[in-house]
C-alpha cells in the first residue's frame, strides 16, 4: 500500500519503511546465491519468455535491453528471432549464467538504476519481475526510458498487491520478500508509470504460474480435483486480483 509521497523515488510503500537499512550488497549477495545454487533454473524455464516478445510485438529486428536478465532465457529467445540482444543484472553469478545460455548477447553486470548505455539506444526494453526489487524504481524506470528510443516499447513485469491467494494465505508477497520487494495495486502501478512520458498499451495477466501448474502431476484423485478447481479458479481472476502484471508501454516522442 502507497503511504507517502517522496521526491526521489516518489513513493515511500510500506516495505520501504520495514526494510529501510537493506544495502546493495546484501541484495546482490542473495541473487548471486540464488544464481549459484540453481543455475539456469534460477527462474522461469525458456519456454515461459517469448509470449513477452509477442506481446512486444518484435519483428524480428533491432535492439532489445533487458534489464534484469538474470538466467538470459528471455536474451536466447529474442536473438533467436534475429535481434541485437543485449542484458544487465546486478548479480555477477547470474551474468555469467546468462552469458551460457545466451551466447550470442551482450551481458554485464549493473544496476538498473544506473544503466551503461547511450540515450534513445534500444527499440525495445525489457523487465521480467525485476523492477519491484530496485532500491530506487523510480530512478531505474526512468533509466530504462533513457535508453529506449523514442516509439521504442518497453515490457515490464510486476506484481500486484492485490493477488487473491496472498490475501486469502496473509502473505506479503512472494520469496523474495525479505530481502527486497515492493508490491502495488493495479491502480498504483499504472499511476506509477503514467508519471513518465509514455503510453500504456495493454496490461495483461501474467499467466505462468497457471500455465506451469500440472492437474495430472500425479492421479490421487483429491489432488486432481484440487489442482482443477485453482486452475479454473485461476482463469477466471479479473485483472486487478491477478498474481502479476504485464504492462507493455510505448515511449513518447520527446
Amino acid at each position: 500500500m502507497i503511504d507517502a509521497v517522496r521526491l526521489t523515488g516518489e513513493f515511500t510503500t510500506d516495505w520501504e519503511m520495514d526494510h529501510a537499512s537493506i544495502t546493495e550488497q546484501e541484495i546482490r549477495d542473495w541473487y548471486n546465491d540464488r544464481h549459484r545454487s540453481r543455475g539456469e533454473d534460477a527462474w522461469r524455464p525458456p519456454e515461459a519468455y517469448p509470449v513477452f516478445l509477442e506481446y512486444l510485438g518484435v519483428t524480428g529486428t533491432g535492439k532489445l535491453l533487458d534489464v534484469g536478465c538474470g538466467t538470459g532465457h528471455l536474451l536466447r529467445a529474442a536473438a533467436d528471432r534475429g535481434l541485437e540482444t543485449f542484458g544487465t543484472d546486478i548479480s555477477e553469478e547470474g551474468v555469467q549464467v546468462a552469458r551460457r545460455t545466451s551466447p550470442a548477447s551482450q551481458v554485464a553486470v549493473g544496476k538498473g538504476e544506473e544503466l551503461d548505455y547511450g540515450d534513445s539506444e534500444f527499440d525495445y526494453v525489457t523487465c521480467i519481475g525485476a523492477l519491484e526489487h530496485f532500491l530506487d524504481m523510480r530512478k531505474g524506470f526512468r533509466e530504462m526510458l533513457r535508453v529506449a528510443r523514442p516509439g521504442g516499447r518497453l515490457c515490464i513485469v510486476v506484481p500486484n498487491s492485490n493477488f487473491l491467494y496472498w490475501k486469502l494465505r496473509g502473505d506479503k508477497g512472494t520469496e523474495q520478500h525479505d530481502i527486497n520487494e515492493n508490491l502495488m495495486s493495479l491502480t498504483e502501478w499504472h499511476d506509477f508509470f503514467k508519471k513518465e512520458n509514455l503510453e500504456v498499451l495493454r496490461v495483461h495477466q501474467d499467466r505462468w504460474l497457471m500455465k506451469k501448474a500440472r492437474v495430472f502431476s500425479n492421479w490421487n484423485p483429491f489432488g486432481v480435483t484440487k489442482r482443477t478447481v485453482q486452475k479454473l479458479v485461476w482463469a477466471l481472476l479479473p485483472l486487478g486480483m491477478t498474481y502479476q502484471f504485464v504492462f507493455v508501454m510505448r515511449k513518447q516522442p520527446a
